[in-house]
């Protein structure tokens, strides 16, 4: 039914009040007021939940459906003035209806968040918990300007520690670096991770060098280097502390001998994490005991000597006469007998054998021999004639080569011609048996104005056992064969006399024993 239809067919209400002017705007006013009452409050609510950001959607959704019902309430007034005069009841009606279904939609959604509005707290409630709050800050800021106070003090503790830390570690590195013996770590790869200045002035390279390095890696000696890892691999094996001899090559002092200590280091878990060592050169020590064996050996073989001079000289002579006797009988029967030559080398021989023996007694005991001034060449050549003698080996060729024969040196003449006979007969018994052979003695001066002599040979070198009678001498020289005694032996007269030797070989080309004397202050200045 259209609106016009509506006004046509219904009386207004107003005739039901008789139009009766105090009924009329009793109604009249009522509506009024309530519909304007209606209208203002949803602008409220609109207002309320434009600015209110923080209201969750639900709550949102409420407030707006109940400003749209009393919105539409507020219509609802407003068209039962209009029916006073206006008969349109059906559109009243439909209006009423649209109320109601959002009434009804509102009073639904209200009821799902009256449980969260009644978790709201009352604001007497809300003043308490604010008051609570705020004793909970001052509490927070008196326990903050507490903390304040002790971080800082904690940091003037802390920065006084680690002042006090970098006293004690440079203290400690001092302390490091001034002893005398090497100080070292090493981690579980043999990486080296500390060292003092005495390990790297052995090493002869920079920290940089060796900072997180092998000693095959920073060594130049690599058998001397594996070595000194093996022996890190039995410490960190036996997980125990370790002492062993150990050689290693000085920059500028050659050859050393280092007694280390070594130990296991771990962590805080008690895992092993490397080594730590400490070595001491003793090579001095090791030297002097070895010489003071040395000299016991030298007086048990004068004893030795002196006794079989005595006992051997007396049979030696008679021998040397008989054999003289039989020459005689032989050249006067026959000028050229084949029997002559076996006779006169066996003379040779026994007289050899005699002075031998008068010569190794007046170096161990002393004798009248004292040292003076005497005349390299001059030793030299007594010394190879007396090795040479009756060697006779067609394959061996003998020369002999001086720089000059002015170059003198303060020596024991017996003594020395004892290390050239024991060089030469060591050159004799190291060439092979076939092919020419050749063995070369030289003197002169070497680049540091000493007297030098060298013996060289063509055979096939020597081995290691006498490698180590020549640059260790305090090991013991049993089990070497041919070399041992008398090596060791020539190295302790050298030195003895001040000097050095040494020995170079090669598989492929044979042997060079060397050894140096002081000259005489007046060969020197020539």
């Amino acid at each position: 039914m259209s609106w016009f239809d509506q006004l046509q067919t219904f009386m207004p209400h107003g005739m039901c009040l008789l139009w009766r002017p105090e009924l009329m705007f009793l109604h009249i006013a009522s509506d009024a007021l309530i519909a304007a009452a209606y209208f203002v409050i949803p602008f409220g609510i609109a207002h309320f939940v434009r600015h209110r950001i923080d209201l969750e959607p639900g709550q949102r959704s409420a407030a707006l459906l109940f400003a749209a019902f009393i919105g539409l309430c507020g219509f609802t007034h407003v068209a039962s003035i209009l029916t006073l005069w206006y008969p349109f009841y059906v559109t009243e009606g439909w209006l009423k209806a649209a109320t109601a279904a959002v009434s009804v939609a509102t009073a639904g959604l209200v009821l799902t968040i009256v449980p969260q509005l009644l978790r709201l707290p009352s604001p007497k409630t809300l003043q308490k918990e604010i008051d609570q709050h705020r004793l909970t800050l001052a509490e927070l800021s008196a326990a903050r300007a507490e903390l304040a106070l002790r971080v800082r003090a904690t940091e003037v503790e802390l920065h006084q520690a680690e002042e006090n830390f970098a006293q004690a570690d440079s203290l400690l590195e001092a302390v490091i670096d001034t002893v005398p013996g090497l100080i070292y770590a090493k981690d579980l790869l043999g990486r080296m991770t500390m060292a003092n200045k005495t390990t790297l002035e052995v090493i002869g390279k920079p920290w940089a060098m060796v900072q997180g390095r092998t000693d095959l890696e920073f060594q130049d000696d690599k058998r001397q280097a594996a070595a000194v890892m093996e022996n890190d691999r039995l410490v960190l094996e036996n997980d125990d502390a370790h002492e062993v001899e150990e050689l290693m090559d000085h920059p500028t002092r050659g050859s050393r001998i280092f007694l280390s200590t070594k130990r296991p280091l771990h962590d805080m878990s008690g895992a092993i994490s490397g080594i730590v060592g400490m070595s001491l050169d003793i090579t001095d020590r090791k030297r002097m005991e070895a010489q003071l064996n040395q000299t016991s050996r030298v007086s048990a073989m004068g004893d030795m000597a002196s006794a079989l001079a005595h006992e051997l000289n007396q049979p030696l002579g008679a021998i040397s006469m008989y054999l003289e006797g039989v020459k005689i009988v032989l050249q006067r029967d026959t000028p050229v007998h084949p029997a002559l030559k076996p006779v006169e080398l066996a003379r040779e021989q026994s007289m050899r054998a005699g002075d031998i023996i008068r010569r190794l007694r007046a170096f161990v005991s002393g004798g009248d021999e004292i040292r003076r001034s005497e005349s390299v060449a001059d030793v030299v050549d007594d010394a190879c004639r007396l090795a040479l003698l009756g060697s006779g080996d067609a394959n061996i060729q003998t020369v002999i080569e001086h720089e000059s024969r002015d170059i003198s040196a303060v020596m024991d003449k017996i003594e020395i011609q004892q290390v050239v006979v024991n060089l030469v007969r060591n050159a004799i018994e190291s060439t092979p048996a076939q092919g020419s052979n050749t063995i070369t003695i030289r003197t002169g001066r070497d680049d540091q104005s000493r007297a030098c002599i060298s013996v060289e040979d063509t055979g096939s070198g020597f081995t290691e056992a006498t490698r180590a009678i020549l640059f260790e001498p305090f090991k013991s020289t049993k089990g070497t064969k041919g070399m041992g005694v008398g090596l060791s032996l020539s190295r302790t007269i050298v030195e003895s006399h001040g000097g050095t030797i040494r020995g170079d070989t090669n598989p492929h080309i044979g042997s060079t024993f060397s050894f140096s004397l002081p000259l005489t202050p007046q060969a020197a200045v020539v």
